[in-house]
């Protein structure tokens, strides 16, 4: 015996407001901001971003490095036994060493930095201006 299948009633929205739904209209003319897509990008280069672990120096190494920056005036890039909130090495501090502060600080650029905080130091060498790649250019 088979049974008759029921007959059902139409379903029909019925409006309890003014507000009247354009359905899926809304989404087709639906793109990403220029500034949506920047803070995307600048957020996977941070979430990729692989900063090598340089080895250990020596506090006689790493005063041996400040005392040729400070003859020579050049730059530093100073990397501390630092982790970020993902367990990946913090970004090198830069910049001219300016001195210490008592025995257990010195002043790199405009930052403060901990001696016993130091990973590895050394020297950023900057081109003369006369090997500057326009000028080779010209070279015989």
């Amino acid at each position: 015996m088979l049974k008759e299948p029921k007959k059902r009633t139409d379903k029909v929205f019925e409006d309890y407001n003014d507000y009247h739904d354009r359905g899926m209209m809304k989404w087709v003319t639906a793109y990403a901001m220029d500034e949506l897509v920047k803070s995307i990008s600048a957020g996977k280069e941070e979430a990729l971003k692989d900063i090598p672990i340089l080895p250990q120096l020596s506090p006689a190494e790493i005063d041996e490095t400040l005392e040729e920056a400070l003859k020579k005036n050049r730059r530093v890039s100073v990397q501390l036994n630092r982790k970020d909130h993902f367990g990946r090495q913090t970004e090198s501090i830069e910049g001219f060493f300016k001195g210490y502060c008592g025995e257990d600080e010195i002043l790199i650029g405009e930052a403060w930095v901990p001696l016993d905080r130091i990973r590895n130091m050394h020297i950023l060498y900057q081109d003369k201006w006369s090997r500057v790649a326009v000028f080779k250019q010209n070279q015989y």
